[in-house]
């Protein structure tokens, strides 16, 4: 079972479409993930979409630890189209985690990838992750 990085059912056209070039970011409430080191640079992922797998990425770089209103410009930019400001990521997160009362101040794990090429074999196949 491969580590992943997911994304709600609304994003599925965008992370199909997203560069393979460039670097995005995912922010997910909580030290959980960072404190466990749960993603390592270079390691390969699944981008998963409403829990299926649809492309492989790079881990890029540590992980970083900070407050929503600490984000930085380069976080916020590679994050995805719509969600690039500070007001739009806190709307975003309090809407996809209501059960983590996010404010500005929550502390978020902020993960670094880089997609890979899209492979079209992979697209939509169903995770075998025990927690789904």
């Amino acid at each position: 079972m491969a580590k992943a990085i997911h994304w709600p059912l609304r994003f599925r056209q965008v992370v199909l479409t997203e560069s393979d070039q460039t670097l995005h970011t995912a922010f997910r409430p909580s030290r959980l993930y960072y404190d466990g080191g749960y993603w390592t640079p270079g390691e390969i992922v699944d981008i998963r979409v409403n829990h299926l797998v649809t492309r492989k990425a790079k881990i890029m770089g540590e992980l970083k630890l900070c407050a929503v209103q600490d984000l930085l410009p380069d976080d916020c930019a590679r994050h995805k189209l719509g969600l690039q400001t500070v007001p739009e990521i806190l709307a975003y997160l309090q809407e996809t985690y209501p059960e983590a009362n996010v404010t500005p101040e929550t502390l978020l794990t902020v993960v670094t990838y880089q997609n890979l090429p899209l492979d079209p074999s992979i697209i939509e196949t169903a995770s075998s992750d025990p927690h789904m």
